[in-house]
C-alpha cells in the first residue's frame, strides 16, 4: 500500500502537467482559429469595400453619361426650336408682304 501511495504521489503531478499542457494547446489552437477568422473577415470586408467603390465609380460614370446626353438633347431641342421660330418669322414676313401687294 505504501508503494501505491508513493506511485500516486509521483503520477498525480505528471497527470496535472499533462492536463495543463493539453489545455494550453487547446487555447493556442483556439487563438489561431480566431486569428484566421479575423484575417478572413478583414479580407471579406476589403473585398466588399472594393466592390462598393467600383459600384460607386460605375454609378458616377453612368450619371455623367446621362447628364451629357441630357445636355446634348437639350441643346439640340433649343437649336431646333430657334430654327423653327426663325422659319416661322420668315414665313410671317413673307405672308405680310404678299398681303400688302
Amino acid at each position: 500500500m505504501k508503494y501505491v501511495v508513493i506511485a500516486l504521489l509521483l503520477v498525480i503531478p505528471a497527470l496535472a502537467d499533462w492536463r495543463w499542457e493539453g489545455r494550453e494547446r487547446a487555447r493556442e489552437e483556439a487563438r489561431e482559429e480566431a486569428r484566421q477568422a479575423m484575417a478572413e473577415a478583414r479580407r471579406a470586408r476589403m473585398e466588399a469595400r472594393r466592390e462598393v467603390m467600383q459600384a460607386k465609380r460605375d454609378l458616377k460614370r453612368e450619371l455623367e453619361s446621362a447628364n451629357r446626353e441630357w445636355r446634348d438633347e437639350t441643346r439640340r431641342a433649343k437649336a431646333e426650336f430657334a430654327r423653327e421660330m426663325r422659319q416661322f418669322g420668315q414665313e410671317m414676313r413673307e405672308a405680310a408682304r404678299s398681303w400688302r401687294y
